[in-house]
């Protein structure tokens, strides 16, 4: 017999809500496990400020006394839904590949946000402010994914999509090989427009004492970057700081510039190394051989992610973004880099996939965020499309 619990934000609670996808994925090559650790930390409120700032509930399924199914539930405070109703969203959501499962959860997840005021639902989202993990993997299923990326077999956006969810936007992952970007004549060319426009370009500091000076730039050139749109939400300086801070392993100064025009912060691209090989084939807990492995796999990788291109509106048709990204690729192949990934780009902000294309990126995968409104009739009915 299937039935949910409701799970307290602990950790005791929440390990087998943590265990389930290490279940379900035994044996699957291409799965990044998370560090136990680091994913208890956020689940529990430890510097999350998504969490201090909404409501949220964790629902785990069980067949018997097996976890079969599980999804994290929330109201997202920071962001409204089109009418200003409080907006629903959903995160981390796995099951087996039975239906039933699936939909058992999902209505305990949807009854609760009912009950709390959400008209809309919109996910899977990560679990904390997160810009490098969005929606389920919808294409490109031939591989492992690059570090936070989501991973997930084909039949969990089929489910989503069952339960009445509909495509609410899909974010796009380009392979570059970084051999093919004309890095020389881009650089000759950015002595010209930093002349013209007075535009400098610095690789990032990321020492602890300056990353809250470049949270603070990060911050400002996204949200003027941004187009503004009902229900997004906007990074603050806290929420990039506590970003650096978890990956800070991996970044590098080499692969991470940020334009001034003056003093003012006017565009930025920052990558990390992937170091997600080092974790394929762990229990994702933080052993010392794991983390010898992980030193290993940083010294020896070859590939990058760059999550963030951004270049505020009045400079956009000036080649900043170009001449960023020659510098941030001219610093990657320093440290023997043969291939980055851009990603997640938005399909919907045309500037950023034309210059992800103009650099030879080829799409490879896309990750989709759903959305679907609630109503009462649409309670444990699967198959209805409520959109």
């Amino acid at each position: 017999m299937i039935h949910v619990d409701i799970l307290k934000p602990s950790v005791k609670s929440l390990k087998p809500f943590v265990q389930l996808p290490f279940d379900i994925y035994r044996g699957d090559q291409n799965w990044v496990p998370p560090v136990r650790r680091d994913l208890l930390r956020t689940l529990t409120g430890q510097v999350n400020d998504l969490f201090a700032q909404g409501i949220q509930r964790f629902f785990l399924a069980y067949d018997n006394e097996k976890p079969v199914a599980r999804v994290l539930a929330g109201i997202a405070l920071r962001q409204h839904g089109p009418s200003g109703d409080p907006l629903g969203f959903i995160s981390l959501f796995e099951s087996y590949d039975d239906y039933e499962y699936g939909r058992t959860v999902l209505d305990a997840a949807m009854g609760f946000l009912r009950d709390h005021g959400a008209k809309e639902v919109l996910g899977p989202l990560a679990p904390r402010y997160d810009m490098l993990s969005a929606g389920v993997l919808v294409h490109g299923f031939d591989g492992p994914p690059v570090l936070e990326s989501p991973y997930n077999q084909p039949y969990l956006p089929q489910m989503l999509e069952q339960y009445g969810f509909a495509k609410q936007r899909d974010y796009l992952a380009y392979d570059i090989p970084i051999a093919e970007i004309p890095v020389d004549r881009i650089i000759d060319m950015g002595d010209r427009i930093r002349k013209r426009f007075g535009v400098v370009t610095e690789h990032v500091d990321f020492a602890r004492g300056n990353l809250g000076r470049v949270a603070q730039d990060i911050s400002t050139i996204i949200c003027e970057s941004m187009p503004e749109e009902t229900g997004a939400m906007l990074p603050t300086p806290e929420d990039l700081l506590q970003l650096f801070k978890r990956i800070r392993p991996y970044l590098r100064r080499e692969t991470a510039v940020v334009a001034y025009a003056g003093s003012r912060p006017i565009g930025c691209v920052i990558g990390f190394l992937d170091s997600s090989p080092a974790l394929i084939g762990t229990d994702g807990r933080r052993t010392p051989w794991n983390w010898l492995k992980r030193v290993i796999a940083l010294g020896r990788t070859t590939s990058s992610r760059c999550p963030m291109q951004f270049v505020v509106p009045d400079y956009q048709n000036m080649a900043v973004n170009a001449l960023m990204l020659a510098e941030t690729v001219k610093g990657a192949m320093s440290l023997g880099i043969r291939r980055v990934e851009g990603s997640p780009v938005d399909e919907t902000h045309k500037v950023s996939v034309n210059n992800t294309r103009m650099a030879g990126g080829r799409h490879y995968r896309t990750y989709r965020v759903y959305r679907m409104r609630l109503t009462e009739t649409s309670r444990g009915r699967g198959g209805d499309k409520k959109n």
